[in-house]
């Protein structure tokens, strides 16, 4: 078998970047726990609250940027039967930390929904790969290797040797063909050195004319590495640049007093998600326009933030989060910039 069928015995974390851990975050379901079943601590939570994992992660609040990419997905699904033209590619573009893998994750999670509702249960089939783009110490760069990884494929004769590993472009491609896979996933696209450019776009070329797949490029400025891979060079940042692929920009969410609903949308559903004794509904609300000075409107710094300093509030016995708490926490962008006030 190209990938285990157990979970790994040790325990250990399994990145969406291999075959289980992509299914186990597939499967994962975030329930609240019970406000009313967790008692408030006297003085001090201990470390067996089950609100301390939940604000851990909490539930994916829903961005522009991630409605978007469920029509996307479904874009990818019509458009992916056979074509004398080849199977469409996208890429997934913006500024770092504003949620692009959140997003890119996003589309490959909708898309096996699809599958999962238009075609017969099969679990041997696997619609998505989902790799990251690999460093190449000393430009011995690889890209089979990354999906032997998600699929499971032993592609290294004695690992401690050093030995190179073995191409395994054609076992990757028996699975790709007879497992159904549709949509292939590339975060870290950003990566790639100049030098590195025309190895890798022909061999993932390679791969979506010879198994009929889809292609999500993801990173900073993923739109213009795709579009000049060609002239294999890395664009310059004065290149400006039109037409090409597809791109879904994820972009910071704006906020001033001309065009604050969407922040305001996205705190809320923050608000409604905590599970703290002292908070009120539409007490983080309140702090918008600190928490959008404190991340610039950046998805995963505002994510951060919210989620440890829910935390802290448990652990502390505060249960509420103040704008004191939030200065209290070591994540977000600390910007300068100023911010109109609403």
């Amino acid at each position: 078998m190209p990938f285990p069928e157990t979970p790994d015995v040790a325990g250990r974390f399994l990145p969406p970047t291999t075959r289980l851990g992509w299914q186990a975050q597939l499967d994962r379901v975030i329930d609240p726990p019970d406000l009313a079943a967790c008692p408030q601590p006297e003085p001090t939570v201990g470390p067996d609250d089950r609100r301390l994992g939940y604000h851990a992660t909490m539930r994916t609040v829903q961005t522009p940027a991630l409605k978007k990419a469920v029509a996307v997905a479904r874009r990818l699904w019509l458009v992916g039967g056979p074509r004398s033209e080849g199977p469409l590619h996208l890429a997934v573009d913006g500024p770092g930390e504003t949620g692009m893998t959140t997003v890119l994750r996003q589309i490959g999670r909708a898309y096996e929904g699809i599958i999962r509702d238009r075609l017969p249960a099969d679990p041997k089939r696997i619609p998505v790969i989902h790799i990251n783009t690999p460093l190449a110490p000393g430009s011995k760069l690889d890209m089979s290797i990354p999906f032997a990884e998600f699929l499971g494929h032993k592609h290294t004769k004695d690992p401690e040797s050093g030995q190179r590993s073995t191409d395994m472009t054609g076992p990757v491609c028996h699975v790709m063909k007879t497992r159904g896979t549709r949509l292939v996933l590339v975060d870290g696209i950003d990566r790639l050195d100049n030098s590195e450019l025309k190895t890798a776009f022909d061999y993932f070329g390679y791969l979506a004319d010879e198994c009929n797949v889809s292609f999500v490029y993801c990173g900073p400025g993923s739109r213009e590495v795709v579009n000049d891979v060609r002239r294999g060079r890395r664009p310059s940042p004065t290149d400006g640049g039109s037409g090409g692929i597809p791109t879904l920009a994820v972009l910071p969410i704006p906020y001033s007093t001309d065009d604050h609903t969407t922040f305001h949308e996205i705190v809320k559903a923050f608000d409604q998600n905590l599970r703290l004794h002292q908070h009120t509904p539409g007490d983080l609300l309140n702090l918008a326009t600190h928490l959008h000075r404190r991340t610039g409107g950046y998805m995963k710094p505002l994510s951060l933030l919210i989620c440890m300093a829910a935390q802290e509030a448990i652990e502390t016995g505060a249960e509420a989060i103040t704008e004191e708490l939030l200065d209290d926490q070591l994540v977000g962008r600390f910007c300068d910039d100023p911010i109109l006030q609403i």
